[in-house]
């Protein structure tokens, strides 16, 4: 397995310092790591996609450091039909990007559902199969363009690993595959462990954080959660690597700082840790 940072890890000080990409690079090589990952969202004030597509090969150029993937947000919980439907082009618009820079893999969520704990199963089985249907959409552009899409468990759509399994069986597409987000299980009352193990056949991808569990007596599960620096909180990183080491996972594991702290304390801390983790597993 390799070690990668994700460009969110530094999304506060990308904004706040106005950073260009090749800041972002070599910020993540005084760490001594070699790889990035780049969000579109992020990327997206540096102009047209074209634009983008030629500072990043620039950047990579110059800077001779990895692309490890390329992370879109998207959500494809939208009643509107249009909008849906816009939702759908506008991820394409990134795809290409993504296929033209050379990503081996390029993250996607599913969507939100913020009250999944407050509608009948029929509602939600509905919302899934909204998303289950964008995702088979997309998955053939995947396959036109040679990209491998990684569905995260991440904002409800899906957050199990079961749910992951799932979606990406039904679109039964070897051009989707899953991120796994070893911290975002415990979201929605799923320990860590037992969401990667139950998602890793299906592992294009890995994204390391950490969560505090708070309790929460309004949580069937008993408890909410806070962003935390990796190796400070209650995901067992060590488990869940673990796991996707048996499983026969070796691509990347990209560091995605989502804590609290001053990121340029918090995101050290937190590769510190992911490292020491890599290297006794």
């Amino acid at each position: 397995m390799k070690l990668s940072v994700c460009h969110y890890s530094f999304h506060r000080r990308w904004e706040e310092e106005k950073w260009t990409l090749e800041r972002l690079c070599q910020e993540v090589k005084s760490l001594g790591v070699n790889s990035v990952d780049f969000h579109a969202r992020l990327v997206s004030r540096l102009g047209t996609p074209d634009d983008i597509v030629q500072e990043i090969k620039t950047t990579i150029s110059k800077t001779g450091i990895d692309l490890s993937g390329f992370s879109l947000s998207t959500n494809f919980n939208i009643e509107n039909s249009q909008e849906y439907q816009n939702m759908i082009k506008d991820t394409i618009v990134w795809m290409q990007v993504a296929a033209k820079i050379g990503a081996p893999v390029s993250r996607v969520f599913g969507g939100g559902l913020r009250n999944r704990l407050n509608i009948d199963e029929k509602t939600k089985r509905d919302i899934f199969q909204r998303v289950i249907d964008a995702l088979g959409v997309l998955s053939k552009e995947a396959e036109k363009l040679g990209l491998i899409l990684a569905l995260e468990n991440h904002g409800g759509l899906p957050c199990t690993g079961e749910e992951q399994v799932e979606m990406i069986e039904k679109v039964g597409s070897k051009y989707l595959m899953a991120t796994v987000d070893i911290g975002n299980y415990l979201q929605c009352g799923q320990e860590a462990v037992d969401g990667v193990r139950i998602a890793s056949k299906y592992c294009a991808y890995v994204h390391a954080k950490d969560f505090k569990k708070k309790l929460d007596s309004s949580m069937p599960w008993g408890w909410n959660v806070s962003p935390c620096i990796v190796g400070e909180g209650d995901v067992d990183v060590t488990g869940c690597l673990s796991v996707l080491k048996k499983a026969g996972y070796d691509g990347y594991i990209a560091l995605e700082y989502e804590g609290l702290e001053d990121e340029r304390i918090g995101v050290p801390k937190s590769l510190e840790y992911v490292k020491s983790v890599m290297d006794r597993i």
